[in-house]
């Protein structure tokens, strides 16, 4: 029997409504403007920026707000359930990339760790930005709604954050990191299909067929084979491609500079 929550499920931290949230709105074009604009700010304050007297406390700061935003996830989600009304924890597991490169985004804040940072750079500035542009998964929560928010903030905070070390702190990331990090993810597939597998109605890194209720708006990859082995495969490729297209835009930006 499944036990639904109401508390708050009619208010601004509920369920939301079909149709609440749409794609190419303000209410979806502003959010990503402001990332833009952040990220443009800091490119040419960057000098400032890395002698300010407060800028570690800041990064501590940036770094406590995207847990907070990825935290309320669950926390919502344990008083409201989610936007089926179902409240199990199981299903919501910390197991997408966006979550891990929220995860990975607040130790590298604080650890300035080059590993952390080619996760981010190369998962991050790529699915992330496919999450803001296709938020799916919000279909039903438009500003009058916690969930808006906590999503865009989720996904947009940390790409601020990884553009930040970039131009703060310098950090860089090598070609060698593209297969590096596409072997984490290699590995976080298979974990994903086993799981997804064992608990039935989960869809780890979107991998099960887009019949699954995760899915509740138009998403790119509905239109992949539905076999979890074959998407999987199909999403190595396409990272492989953007991973490399990513790159040579960056080496082409940085040897630019140097000459």
């Amino acid at each position: 029997m499944v036990v639904m929550y109401t508390f708050f499920s009619d208010g601004f931290f509920g369920y939301g409504e079909p149709g609440n949230f749409k794609y190419f709105s303000l209410a979806h074009i502003i959010p990503i403007v402001l990332l833009i604009v952040a990220i443009f700010v800091t490119y040419k304050y960057k000098e400032k920026l890395r002698n300010w007297k407060y800028e570690q406390r800041f990064r501590y700061i940036l770094s406590f707000i995207i847990l907070f935003f990825e935290m309320a996830y669950y926390w919502r989600i344990l008083y409201v359930g989610d936007e089926q009304g179902l409240n199990s924890l199981i299903s919501k597991l910390p197991l997408q990339l966006c979550t891990w490169g929220a995860i990975c985004s607040i130790y590298m804040l604080i650890t300035k760790n080059k590993l952390l940072f080619s996760y981010n750079f190369f998962v991050t500035i790529i699915y992330s930005s496919a999450a803001l542009l296709f938020p799916s998964v919000i279909s039903k929560c438009g500003p009058t709604y916690f969930r808006y928010y906590q999503f865009f903030c989720e996904h947009a905070l940390p790409i601020y954050a990884t553009f930040y070390m970039m131009f703060v702190h310098g950090l860089k990331t090598d070609y060698k990191y593209i297969y590096i990090v596409i072997g984490i993810m290699l590995v976080h597939a298979f974990v994903a299909i086993k799981v997804n597998n064992a608990f039935p109605g989960t869809n780890f890194l979107y991998l099960q067929d887009a019949s699954v209720q995760s899915f509740q708006g138009d998403n790119p990859i509905n239109y992949l084979p539905k076999n979890q082995y074959l998407r999987a495969l199909c999403l190595t490729g396409i990272t492989l491609m953007l991973f490399n297209i990513e790159y040579f835009i960056y080496y082409k930006i940085n040897n630019k500079k140097k000459s």
